[in-house]
């Protein structure tokens, strides 16, 4: 008798085809060790385990991103993470300024400028002065490199489908939303504190 449904015997209920999860099990993942182990080292010291629980699964979440695109998609491309992440932001902003693009890459100016250097001399970006204020440096895309990041992206977008696989649409939206407004409030607390210094 299948458990699933009381009544009928001897078929099996199929999963539901809903998109790129289907056929992915949707159990509720378990808690990793590392998070047992930092709740039981902080019980008592008034901490709230909700937020702690959010920020370091998404801190433990990017790294582990980051590492399986390096390992795969981008490991065929001869790129790593940032400088995929630096083509990206030259892809859809087009040229950029190198203290903007360290900005919206989110690495220091002198991993940026080591960064550049590699995807220069693959000849897949070039680098000019500003002819408004010679000490700025302008960056784009050659035409390599916008090619190799088109190509590249519809790749790393069906790497990203199957990693969010098992979250339904409703789910990813939530998600999306609630990192989001993380992504906000540390802009904010940002500027006050900046305000405050």
């Amino acid at each position: 008798m299948n458990r699933d449904r009381p009544g009928t015997t001897g078929t099996k209920r199929q999963p539901t085809q809903d998109g790129p999860a289907a056929g992915l099990a949707r159990k509720k993942a378990k808690k990793p060790l590392a998070e047992i182990l930092g709740e039981q080292k902080v019980a008592g010291l008034r901490i709230n385990l909700q937020s702690m629980a959010l920020i370091s699964n998404i801190h433990r979440a990017s790294g582990l991103i980051r590492q399986h695109f390096e390992r795969t998609v981008l490991e065929e491309a001869g790129l790593h993470w940032s400088a995929f992440v630096t083509l990206w932001c030259l892809w859809i902003y087009g040229e950029l300024e190198t203290r903007r693009l360290a900005v919206e890459t989110g690495v220091a100016k002198s991993t940026l400028s080591s960064i550049l250097n590699m995807l220069e001399g693959r000849k897949l970006i070039r680098r000019r002065a500003n002819e408004a204020e010679r000490r700025l440096v302008i960056v784009n895309l050659t035409a390599s490199g916008a090619e190799l990041i088109s190509a590249l992206f519809p790749k790393f977008n069906a790497e990203e489908t199957r990693i969010a696989a098992r979250l339904t649409p409703k789910q990813m939206a939530a998600a999306t939303d609630a990192i989001r407004t993380i992504l906000a409030t540390i802009a904010e607390l940002d500027r006050l504190d900046e305000d405050e210094a």
